[in-house]
């Protein structure tokens, strides 16, 4: 069982408010938006500011942690794998539950809309790149649908399960320095599920990004949006916000495409995640002691409990999340689709 212990307090990168600027659009025009911001995991004491720029309206973290200190953030048990539960047979049936029922309904969902979204029905003969893959769940239904698909993560024991268990080619690297693997124009899809908002040089990964796919080829990033009803309603308790310091920055819309227009990329559009998905940032924010951390990393019975008052709770918002999304267009959870020019 592992057992979750909180590090030593993080030394921050002086900076000042007047250096700070906008990850997505590059101003320097920030103010205040949630002061005090306290991890929801109680992984990473101390807390937070996160400042909204005048001219995109994203939030960024000020100070901006460097690169160095963000490992430290992450607890042992962070994002879902079918291993989770380890040691307790009880567990393991739970997670296997859990990807069942939430997670794998949530990448069919996911790789349908990426799909729709390039026009595409299947992807024999193209090469897709996920950066930031996890345990390679989501490139699983890629791959069913023909794609050659790539894995990139940061995480030694993530690449060696692609390689060794999925049988799905992998590379150790971050974004910064994942140009130096592949060469410019290698594929037609890259994905990036939830990694934007936990980098500290925006720009300069959906730049790598653009030069590492093909003419006409697509980027599809998922991120959560700051602009979104959810995140007004919820305000500094929205669990992307108290995901800082993991979470170092969050977009709005308008800033996920100043971002892409800047790189280069010609036509984008977002879509919305799924609505089980953005359901499930409701429970989140509603029930904090819900989470995969404390569930799976922890002995006690009361994370069960409150992870099964979440899932009741994430059921219940589907209904919401599917008027937010396709009615009001402010979708907590968004797919930015951004296509090279060129290409056929």
């Amino acid at each position: 069982m592992t057992t979750l212990t909180a590090p030593e307090p993080a030394t921050l990168a002086p900076m000042t408010s007047g250096e700070a600027s906008c990850l997505y659009c590059c101003s320097h025009d920030l103010q205040p938006l949630y002061v005090g911001v306290q991890d929801r995991l109680g992984y990473v004491p101390g807390a937070r500011t996160f400042w909204q720029c005048g001219e995109c309206g994203s939030a960024v973290l000020v100070p901006l942690p460097t690169t160095a200190e963000l490992p430290a953030f992450y607890p042992p048990v962070y994002s879902f794998t079918l291993e989770l539960g380890g040691q307790s047979r009880f567990k393991r049936l739970l997670s296997r539950a859990e990807y069942h029922l939430f997670f794998r309904p949530q990448y069919t969902a996911q790789t349908r809309r990426v799909m729709r979204a390039c026009g595409w029905t299947r992807g024999d003969g193209k090469a897709l790149l996920d950066v930031g893959c996890g345990r390679g769940l989501r490139l699983l239904e890629f791959r069913r649908l023909g794609f050659q698909v790539h894995g990139l993560d940061v995480q030694p024991d993530v690449v060696r399960y692609l390689r060794d268990e999925l049988d799905i080619p992998a590379e150790c690297a971050d974004v910064s320095t994942m140009n130096q693997i592949h060469p410019p124009g290698s594929f037609d899809l890259i994905t990036t599920f939830f990694l934007i908002e936990h980098i500290p040089d925006v720009r300069a990964a959906i730049a790598g990004m653009f030069d590492l796919l093909r003419p006409g080829g697509w980027l599809a990033a998922a991120v959560p949006f700051i602009d979104a009803v959810q995140a007004r309603v919820f305000g500094s308790r929205w669990i992307n916000v108290t995901e800082a310091p993991r979470h170092l920055s969050l977009p709005t819309q308008a800033g996920m495409i100043a971002a892409c227009r800047a790189a280069g990329f010609g036509r984008v559009v977002i879509v919305p995640d799924s609505a089980l998905n953005c359901a499930g940032q409701v429970a989140s924010s509603l029930v904090t002691g819900a989470t995969l951390t404390h569930t799976y990393g922890q002995s006690r019975l009361r994370p069960l409990i409150a992870r099964a008052i979440g899932a009741g709770v994430m059921f219940a918002s589907v209904p919401w999340c599917l008027f937010e999304n396709t009615v009001l267009g402010r979708m907590s959870l968004g797919i930015v689709m951004a296509r090279k020019p060129g290409g056929g």
